[in-house]
């Protein structure tokens, strides 16, 4: 049997991890890249490298940070998987390039924005991050999916034999500012919390 070992949750200008309130924003008004780097700061990690990233990008690592505490990020992790999933692909940084590229007059490409316009980059920095060596996979569903993400999940442990893996629904609506992240470290060893799709459910509409 598979179980949740440790999770996080990212929205509405606050995170939890494991059901703990582990930061709640002061203020309403502050924009989503605002209240990421609040969490970032709160986390009190040196790695500058975050502030280069894009919205998904930073939503994303932000909730691995919370979820591999336990964990030795310099460590390689062969048998460490990583599979996402959300709705809007990389349409924040989509959007930031098109921005530099539409107008003839005004041409100025942008390798930093190019850079992020494939979903699948928040992994990679992940991996970097954490030294992750094993399978990697970002899928783009019409909704959370709390099925889809238990049989993806199943597979990577019993079918590519990995150990753990590091799965969720990172969501960034570039229109509406909102972020919308539920991440969960996976695997055989038991704890309070099956992965089920019911759990699932639960912990995304908590």
């Amino acid at each position: 049997m598979i179980f949740i070992k440790a999770y996080c949750r990212i929205k509405e200008r606050s995170a939890t991890v494991n059901g703990r309130i582990v930061f709640e924003s002061k203020t309403t008004k502050k924009c989503m890249k605002d209240v990421l780097s609040e969490i970032f700061e709160s986390l009190k990690t040196d790695y500058r490298k975050f502030y280069k990233m894009d919205a998904l990008s930073k939503l994303g690592f932000l909730a691995s940070e919370f979820v591999l505490q336990g964990f030795n990020r310099d460590e390689p992790k062969q048998d460490m998987a990583v599979a996402l999933f959300n709705r809007s692909s990389s349409l924040e940084a989509d959007v930031n390039y098109q921005k530099t590229i539409q107008d003839r007059e005004n041409f100025f490409p942008s390798p930093s924005d190019f850079v992020y316009t494939l979903p699948n980059i928040v992994m990679g920095e992940i991996a970097i991050r954490n030294k992750i060596y094993g399978e990697t996979a970002f899928y783009v569903l019409p909704q959370f999916n709390s099925d889809a993400i238990c049989n993806t999940v199943s597979d990577l442990l019993l079918q590519a034999q990995m150990k753990h893996v590091l799965a969720g629904w990172v969501e960034v609506d570039p229109f509406f500012e909102t972020y919308d992240c539920l991440m969960a470290l996976c695997g055989e060893t038991e704890t309070d919390i099956p992965l089920t799709g019911s759990n699932l459910n639960r912990l995304y509409n908590n």
